[in-house]
């Protein structure tokens, strides 16, 4: 487990407010300049047509962790002006973030995945929930144009709770690809969960689940909008639900910050249950778009039911080792993801 202990940096002057965006990044050479220029842009330097959403007298420290890219990911972030960490390995997006958040220096800290693009008023939307008293702020996360028709498919099976459509509010959970939290709270819990098999997907609930037991809440900003470009192929779709079905059981029952998380109490009937919670998921997906006034995914139901199958196989899979090791001295499964 990474101890968070805050690391020295450059301290701006009383005048002018800092705030740190925590990028993790493996083999993103094509797109890390552009991201880490949009970011930059929130609060200065921004196109002309831009500038009234922009923020004024903000400093952000841009931090890219490179978790151990094979190509010169690192190298284009810094000339594209971030701050970056070299990992050595790779493969564990948790322990990248949690090295972003020790390395912060500025307040809050908002956690921004590779494969995302914030749109313009995404910082001011963060800062003004954070003035208005807010701990732990998710921004909506929506669909850019021109995705191939699996790597859509992939953004509706995965982020159908947390699109600008829905309305600001309270929520038990929130996904880390955007995701921002005061400095000193984050810094209070034991951090993205590192260990294998968590390290790469829900990773974020334990964090999320100490700080609710102290009183706090998670407030979804659908205003702080970021376009999350999801990977093509029917192939990744499949393998991403898998994962993340696979850590689901021991995540949500653990943290509690899930959902319905008095289900999670009861592991064996939900394993039990898996065929009949892929129809139902299904149809909450589709429901949930519908809702919503988007209808694609009724033209993609037989590839939803497809990644529904494959959640609720891995939730099968990682729930049953799981159970078989917890309250025992057997190391976790380590799948190979990558």
């Amino acid at each position: 487990m990474t101890v968070l202990e805050p690391q020295s940096g450059p301290v701006p002057p009383p005048s002018e407010r800092r705030v740190s965006v925590v990028i993790p990044a493996r083999n993103e050479v094509g797109s890390i300049a552009r991201l880490v220029g949009a970011v930059r842009a929130q609060a200065q330097g921004a196109p002309a047509a831009a500038l009234a959403r922009s923020v004024a007298g903000v400093a952000l420290e841009v931090i890219v962790v490179d978790d151990g890219s094979a190509d010169d990911t690192a190298g284009v972030a810094e000339q594209a002006g971030a701050r970056v960490i070299r990992m050595q390995g790779g493969g564990n997006p948790a322990a990248a973030r949690n090295r972003g958040a020790a390395a912060a220096t500025g307040d809050p800290i908002i956690f921004l995945d590779a494969d995302c693009t914030p749109a313009p008023g995404w910082l001011a939307a963060f800062l003004a929930a954070h003035d208005r008293g807010e701990l732990i702020v998710g921004g909506s996360l929506d669909l850019p144009p021109g995705l191939p028709s699996a790597a859509r498919c992939d953004y509706y099976c995965g982020w159908y709770l947390v699109h600008s459509r829905r309305p600001a509010g309270y929520v038990p959970h929130h996904p880390p690809p955007n995701l921002s939290v005061r400095r000193d709270a984050f810094r209070s819990t034991s951090g993205f969960s590192e260990r294998a098999p968590l390290g790469y997907t829900n990773e974020e609930r334990a964090w999320q689940g100490e700080l609710q037991r102290q009183g706090h809440r998670i407030y979804f900003e659908p205003r702080a909008r970021t376009f999350h470009h999801n990977r093509p192929g029917f192939g990744n779709l499949l393998r991403r639900n898998y994962r993340w079905g696979y850590t689901a059981l021991e995540a949500k029952s653990g943290s509690r910050a899930a959902r319905l998380a008095w289900l999670y109490e009861h592991p064996q009937l939900l394993i039990a249950a898996t065929p009949l919670l892929a129809l139902a998921h299904t149809a909450y997906i589709v429901g949930l778009w519908l809702r919503a006034g988007v209808t694609e995914p009724i033209a993609m139901l037989p590839a939803i039911l497809a990644s529904r199958v494959a959640y609720v196989a891995g939730m099968a899979v990682g729930g049953t080792r799981w159970l078989r090791r917890r309250g025992t001295a057997a190391p976790a499964s380590n799948p190979r993801w990558q």
